[in-house]
Parts: structure tokens; C-alpha cells; sequence
């Protein structure tokens, strides 16, 4: 190669680079997910460090896809209030078959479980104007297993939960780190519709 072609060679790789840079960068406090459309996501008050999360969509997808995005959205909002880490109210009736979880001061300890991440779902069917509730410790299949998602008209999966501050008691396997949610979960969640 000449010097001459080199040397266009090198300034035409600078003029390519240049271009790139001047391009918009993206913003810099930019969401990584982008945020649910109006109505899709709530929070609900329910006292001091006590939120009820709700996701109400009419597209169901899968039930991992969905409660993965309440899962990060409650690490996010953990996070936004300045705590570090959370854990998952599970309202129980009677006649529950899953049993209650308990603290394994022997067992493994992690910054969270996703097998105890279990929220609430309430959805409706084609056809149907009532809305038909599924616990995940009530013992009974999921509703979606084995059927057409495309017969679910509208659902709402909710998780209470209380935000902590402090050192995480990683022995409850209740207990969510939030930074630690949130970074496994940025990549694999997009909103649901």
C-alpha cells in the first residue's frame, strides 16, 4: 500500500468515527427497560415501606415474561426509595397446600430466590365476564399450562411487598436484594401490553 492510499485509508476511518460520535447519544438517565404504557403498571400504598405492585394487561405472553418485569419493577422501586433490598408478602387462605417457606439457618444463602417470587394472578377467558383468581401456594396448576394463551382476554398479577433498608437477612428466602434483581433481570424484560 502507497502512502498516499494509506493515509486516505486512516482519514477516512477518522471522518467514519467522527460521524458515529456526533450522533445522538442516548440520554443519560434513559430507563434501560422502557416504562409500561398508561394503566399497565401500579403501585399502591399500603403503608410505611408497604407497596401493593399490580401489572393489568389484555396480551398475555408467558407467566415467567410477566412476572419477571413485576419482579424487576419492584427491584427498581426498591431502589428509587433508597432501599436495598425487599421482601415478598404472601397472603395465604386456608386450605393452602405449598407450605410457608421458612428461614434454613444450614441451607445455601442468597442475595435472592426466584422460586419464592410468587405473585398473585386474576385473569378472564374468552367468554367469561368474571375474573378467576390463582395463587401460586393454593396448590392448583396454573391456569395457562396445557391451554391457548390466546383465550386470555385480560389479567392482573400483583406482589406486596415491604421495602428494607439495611443488611439483607439472606436466610428468608422472602427476601429480594434489589441491586441484584435488577441486574439479571435489565436485559431479559420488556413491558407487557
Amino acid at each position: 500500500m502507497t502512502r498516499a492510499n494509506f493515509v486516505l485509508a486512516i482519514s477516512l476511518l477518522l471522518s467514519a468515527a467522527s460521524g458515529a460520535l456526533a450522533a445522538d447519544p442516548p440520554a443519560a438517565n434513559a430507563p434501560m427497560v422502557p416504562p409500561a404504557a398508561p394503566g399497565v403498571f401500579s403501585i399502591q400504598e399500603k403503608g410505611p415501606n408497604q407497596v401493593l405492585l399490580t401489572v393489568k394487561a389484555h396480551t398475555f405472553t408467558s407467566r415467567p415474561e410477566i412476572e419477571n418485569y413485576l419482579i424487576y419493577r419492584a427491584a427498581e422501586l426498591a431502589l428509587e426509595r433508597k432501599s436495598n433490598w425487599f421482601t415478598l408478602v404472601e397472603s395465604r387462605a386456608p386450605g393452602d397446600a405449598a407450605p410457608t417457606p421458612n428461614a434454613d439457618p444450614k441451607g445455601l444463602h442468597y442475595s435472592f430466590r426466584m422460586a419464592y417470587w410468587r405473585p398473585v394472578w386474576r385473569y378472564k377467558l374468552t367468554g367469561d365476564t368474571a375474573w378467576k383468581t390463582w395463587r401460586p401456594f393454593s396448590g392448583a396448576a396454573f391456569f395457562a399450562e396445557g391451554k391457548d394463551a390466546k383465550t386470555i382476554t385480560d389479567y392482573e398479577v400483583s406482589a406486596e411487598l415491604v421495602l428494607r433498608k439495611g443488611r439483607m437477612d439472606d436466610l428468608n428466602p422472602l427476601a429480594f436484594e434489589a441491586r441484584a434483581v435488577s441486574d439479571l433481570m435489565v436485559n431479559q424484560v420488556s413491558p407487557p401490553k
